[in-house]
């Protein structure tokens, strides 16, 4: 009698343990609550990759902060609340859909990369990612969920500004992921010209996989446990969110730039999204720590940014400011 109370018993612990594991990995790697943490543009300016180039990196945080911008807003389909802020640039010019990184911040991530398309005239859209800054939500999904936001902004545009608009998608690290998977849904609006990515890595499983890897724990038994917290608690498959597959899959222009030192998403993620489609531009930045090519030579990444919204713009403003 007792081996039928036992083994019910037992089930119920191990079922209970892996519940457990799997919340504690949700919360770990997925959950944030921007209402607590708040976003910090001047956060990560300390770190040991970008101290050579603090001062600069200083100086473009603090010309970007004073620029005068519009709050905008929309929903996304789940119904979470998604803010961004609305830089204008020449009337009529093209706009750039602008995404950040993991728990980063747009006036961060953009204060470099994203003044090339504010003083080539552009409209620059600076979003805050779902569980970021002034959006709502809870659950960073590696751009499982973000791509439909992405999308969200695209449709918040035309039905603003009409169809006849074009529009690009730029990124950096989490936000390149999420504007290269973006580029591959079916519904992706015509005005969408061309994508912007810098650093992506290859998809939310490999990367979630190096970040376990790089705590000295086994991968590969830990990151089943990873998956099920997000599938259970998050509402969403992180296996879904393959950047590779996404970039084969896309059929616009893709400029993709990635640093050869990158110490966070490695430089062969990088590689391995650009050879999987003709349509990518690859660029390597030599000596390029995580997410900070363009401080290790802007002139030439202005150059190369410049060049491909130019390449693809029906007609390009100039705007200096």
């Amino acid at each position: 009698m007792k081996i039928y109370i036992t083994i019910p018993l037992i089930f119920i612990f191990v079922s209970l343990l892996i519940l457990a594991l799997c919340y504690i990995t949700y919360r770990k790697t997925f959950y944030r609550n921007p209402k607590k943490e708040k976003s910090d543009p001047y956060a990560g300016i300390d770190r040991e990759s970008v101290k050579p180039y603090r001062e600069r990196s200083l100086q473009l945080l603090e010309g970007i902060l004073p620029l005068p911008y519009e709050q905008v807003e929309t929903v996304a389909e789940d119904g979470t609340g998604l803010y961004a802020r609305f830089y204008r640039g020449k009337d009529g010019g093209p706009f750039i859909i602008q995404c950040h990184g993991y728990k980063s911040t747009p006036m961060r991530d953009f204060s470099g990369i994203g003044t090339v398309g504010l003083d080539e005239g552009y409209n620059v859209i600076m979003i805050d990612h779902r569980a970021h800054g002034e959006s709502g939500g809870r659950c960073i999904t590696f751009g499982h969920k973000e791509k439909r936001d992405c999308i969200c902004w695209v449709k918040y545009l035309t039905e603003r500004f009409g169809a006849d608009i074009e529009v690009f998608l730029q990124g950096l690290s989490m936000g390149a992921a999420t504007v290269i998977l973006a580029a591959a849904e079916k519904d992706l609006p015509r005005c969408v010209k061309g994508v912007l990515a810098d650093c992506p890595y290859s998809s939310a499983k490999d990367i979630i996989k190096k970040v376990i890897q790089g705590m000295k724990l086994p991968a590969n038994i830990l990151y089943p446990f990873v998956r099920l917290g997000a599938i259970i608690f998050g509402g969403f498959d992180p296996n879904k969110a393959d950047v590779t597959a996404a970039a084969k899959k896309a059929k616009l222009p893709i400029l993709l730039i990635h640093g050869d030192a990158d110490s966070f998403v490695p430089y062969e993620m990088g590689k391995q999204v650009a050879e999987a489609s003709e349509k990518v531009t690859f660029h390597t930045f030599g000596g390029a720590d995580h997410a900070i090519s363009y401080l290790v030579d802007e002139k030439r990444y202005r150059y190369i940014t410049a060049e491909f919204l130019r390449s693809l713009t029906s007609h390009t403003h100039s705007n200096e400011r």
